[in-house]
């Protein structure tokens, strides 16, 4: 049975490397923004390759008693290559460190190849899975948890958490552990790591790029208009406030029903779509059509436009089903987007 979750455990790190591998394809071609996604490819790549060795080596160990010191080695390097590979992600994002803590793990290869006992590799995997591990955690609450809010500092503790059960799933895999309480705790290990990297996995998929870590600076305009094309609010992000009508010209107004009756006779899926040099997000609720500018693309600034749009509708249910045009009655949507997008924090 422990064989046989392993192997689940390496399908799911296999299913996420190939799921970042299509962030990279989709994300803008610049180094920046695809360098993290290349962190956590590898991070479940060589996860998968890691645990490829380890199922060999506990093929051996546990059924024939006998340790193949080769499989442990090549484990353990992979192993350490993918806690490398989740630090430099790290410090990618955060550039304060100059990448001292993946060079550090790096250097943790070279010193297993001057190791020669299965025990004593054992004891070095430990210890540099431990430090690795604190390190993660340390860095996952200062770069991700700590500076972000809402929806993403929800899916960055889910990260975290993963990290933290990752740790103590790894923990209960240990051969010392294992020969103490009994070979059932590698099982309950194992199922342990699965759901950690799956929550990790979790955690990182709502990033279009990172560069959404600063998503405030992506936001430009939005338009909340009825499907004939009526306009019913309209604010600006970059002067921070609602735009009258010159400033509604300025801003491409008629262009932007233009381009939305064209997108609503299409009946397609309404998305993120490129418009000139922004994009442009669009939300269906009723009979109303929420538009939201921005000036790169965010898979979290479409969940952010989700969410003031459910608000909306909740709070104007009544107005909107007599609507004569009177945009005053909409006048608190000032407030309702300061609130959801987090301008005053």
């Amino acid at each position: 049975m422990s064989l046989g979750i392993t192997f689940i455990l390496i399908s799911n790190t296999i299913f996420l490397s190939h799921y970042f591998i299509n962030k990279i394809y989709q994300t803008k071609k610049f180094k920046s923004e695809i360098l993290p996604f290349y962190g956590i490819t590898f991070l479940f790549l060589f996860g998968s390759v890691s645990y490829i060795f380890a199922i060999i080596f506990d093929f051996f160990h546990w059924y024939y008693d006998h340790s193949i010191l080769i499989y442990f080695r090549l484990h353990l390097i992979f192993y350490v290559l993918s806690v490398a590979s989740c630090i430099f992600v790290y410090e990618n994002v955060t550039k304060k460190t100059k990448y001292l803590l993946t060079i550090y793990m790096i250097g943790g290869l070279v010193i297993n190849f001057f190791i020669f006992s299965y025990k004593g590799l054992n004891l070095f995997s430990n210890f540099t899975f431990g430090l690795g591990l604190l390190i993660l955690l340390i860095l996952q609450y200062v770069v991700f948890v700590r500076p972000t809010s809402g929806m993403l500092k929800r899916r960055m503790y889910s990260a975290l958490i993963g990290l933290i059960i990752i740790g103590f799933g790894s923990f209960l895999r240990n051969p010392t552990i294992n020969e103490a309480f009994g070979y059932y705790l590698f099982s309950m290990g194992t199922l342990l790591v699965n759901f950690g990297v799956l929550l990790m996995g979790f955690g990182f998929s709502a990033f279009s790029t990172f560069t959404d870590l600063n998503w405030k600076e992506k936001l430009h305009e939005i338009f909340i208009l009825t499907k004939d094309g009526l306009l019913c609010y309209a604010y600006s992000f970059d002067v921070d406030q609602k735009m009258n009508g010159s400033e509604l010209l300025a801003a491409g107004f008629s262009s932007i029903q233009i381009f939305l009756s064209e997108i609503l006779k299409t009946k397609d899926d309404l998305q993120i779509i490129e418009y000139k040099n922004l994009n442009v997000i669009l939300e269906l609720k009723g009979n109303i059509v929420f538009v939201l500018v921005i000036k790169e693309k965010s898979s979290f600034l479409k969940h952010k436009l989700g969410e003031f749009s459910q608000k909306f509708c909740e709070i104007f249910t009544d107005s909107l089903k007599n609507w004569n045009g009177d945009m005053e009655i909409f006048y608190p949507t000032k407030n309702l987007i300061q609130n959801i997008f987090e301008l005053n924090k």
